[in-house]
């Protein structure tokens, strides 16, 4: 756990937020997420609001990151937006010390913030393009885990979650193959971070999203399609990631380290979709 120090540090006088949170442990912790101005990162940083935690909100668009941070002071809760690029030490540095500054710790890291980069063959695939994708998908996970970790050993306690991708263990769809790399190597990333980081009571893990309904993946006729691929029968929602994150953030996944989480709906259980499997198998159904 943490130092008394920390510990005191932010106590909350609103009963309101200690009355709905469902994770206590939760309540007056300091979580970073970045990427956190849309998509994924917005749900996952208002959930962490919803039970009682304070949040970093980082972005590359400030306007974005204000405006989830007024939502978060809605809820009764204390936020910090910053504007930053995951891909440049200086700035995730900056980030860091601005967050430290304001709450004096930082006991959560979610990182969020992604690219997916143009939908081409790698032979195809401009080296900028290759360049951009990993810098912030991989580069982006380092310089982050490397700077937030001096403060959780002072602490005695950290949560770190990546954000992976299923891409990570297969080929991309809607993705060229230098996003499937660098999820990958987020994975090997987590593994060698969580050996690194538990003895200093720091969990490090991850999740590889499915299909999500998000800014970066909106539904089509083509998407509608690919639900029969999808044993659940939905896609993804921001909310679905955001819980399982939650989760491994929680005191109830303390055990788990180094861990990558597919929250896809099934779908890389199945190498067919659901109605030809269901097809070639007797019985019910």
């Amino acid at each position: 756990m943490a130092g008394d120090e920390d510990e005191d540090l932010l106590v909350s006088d609103d009963p309101r937020r200690s009355e709905m949170a469902q994770f206590k442990e939760f309540i007056d912790r300091i979580a970073l997420v970045t990427g956190a101005g849309s998509g994924m990162g917005k749900s996952v940083a208002l959930s962490f609001a919803r039970e009682g935690a304070h949040i970093v909100v980082n972005d590359v668009d400030l306007e974005r990151a204000n405006g989830v941070a007024r939502e978060v002071r809605e809820m009764g809760g204390k936020a910090l937006a910053v504007r930053g690029d995951v891909s440049r030490a200086e700035e995730v540095a900056d980030m860091l010390d601005r967050a430290v500054k304001e709450f004096g710790t930082v006991h959560i890291l979610i990182n969020s913030a992604g690219a997916l980069g143009p939908s081409l063959f790698l032979e195809d695939t401009p080296e900028e393009d290759f360049d951009r994708v990993m810098d912030i998908n991989v580069k982006g996970v380092f310089l982050c885990c490397k700077a937030a970790t001096p403060t959780m050993k002072k602490n005695g306690y950290g949560k770190i979650v990546n954000v992976a991708s299923t891409a990570a263990k297969r080929i991309a769809s809607g993705a060229g193959g230098e996003y499937a790399a660098s999820k990958a190597a987020v994975l090997s990333l987590t593994r060698t971070l969580g050996f690194e980081l538990a003895p200093f009571g720091i969990n490090v893990n991850a999740v590889c999203p499915g299909r999500t309904l998000t800014g970066m993946v909106v539904e089509t006729a083509e998407h509608k399609e690919r639900l029969k691929k999808i044993p659940i029968g939905r896609y993804a929602t921001a909310e679905d990631q955001a819980h399982a994150i939650m989760f491994l953030c929680s005191d109830m996944a303390s055990y788990i380290v180094g861990q990558a989480v597919d929250v896809d709906g099934g779908i890389l259980l199945g190498w067919s979709d659901y109605e030809t499997y269901a097809a070639g198998h007797k019985g019910r159904r």
